[in-house]
């Protein structure tokens, strides 16, 4: 059935303002490169990680924004993710990398597995968040204010592997007066909330 103009007018204003209408649907549109389109997936990941929204969209937007920065890395000679690795034997790699990929496949693909469940360990994803935040920035891009967010939340519930030394004595003030980690991401929430109002 082909879509009619003079027919909808006919039936009045109500079928226009709520009837199906293509030209309408087609005309909306942004232009986005590659780059961009990773930075708003990082940023969709990083609000729902904050307010602790659905672990496996998280996950899923997480792996799709990591695999436009990991291939925009490789073509600009980057090696800047954890899978790259020096500290992973060459032997282990193909290994290693097929662990990483294994929930993303899971979530976006039945083909082969459709049966099949998979027990997802999600509190790796922020691993992977603060790995495709750092080929972000080895792409050149400029950490927004959720990425710092993120980024402070990560060094103040790992300082073992981050530490940005200017700023690690007023972190350190902040996990002596706050007594259970997840109360971070409380501190993260607000922030991103409040840079919103």
């Amino acid at each position: 059935m082909r879509f009619n103009r003079e027919i909808a007018r006919k039936r009045g204003k109500f079928f226009m303002q709520y009837g199906f209408d293509p030209e309408e649907l087609l005309s909306h549109k942004i232009i986005v490169d590659k780059l961009s389109a990773a930075q708003m997936q990082l940023h969709s990941a990083i609000k729902m990680f904050f307010y602790e929204w659905d672990v496996v969209s998280q996950h899923t937007l997480i792996s799709a924004a990591h695999g436009i920065l990991y291939d925009l890395a490789k073509k600009q000679g980057i090696n800047g993710s954890i899978k790259d690795s020096k500290q992973i034997p060459s032997k282990k790699r193909k290994d290693f990398i097929n662990a990483i990929h294994l929930p993303q496949n899971f979530f976006k693909h039945a083909s082969s597995e459709s049966g099949h469940k998979l027990e997802f360990r999600y509190k790796v994803s922020s691993f992977y968040l603060y790995d495709a935040l750092r080929l972000f920035v080895l792409l050149g891009g400029d950490l927004t204010y959720p990425m710092k967010v993120f980024l402070l939340w990560f060094e103040l519930s790992y300082p073992d592997l981050l530490c940005f030394h200017p700023v690690e004595e007023d972190l350190q003030t902040i996990r002596e007066n706050i007594t259970n980690p997840e109360d971070f991401k409380t501190l993260g929430r607000k922030l991103i909330q409040d840079a919103h109002s």
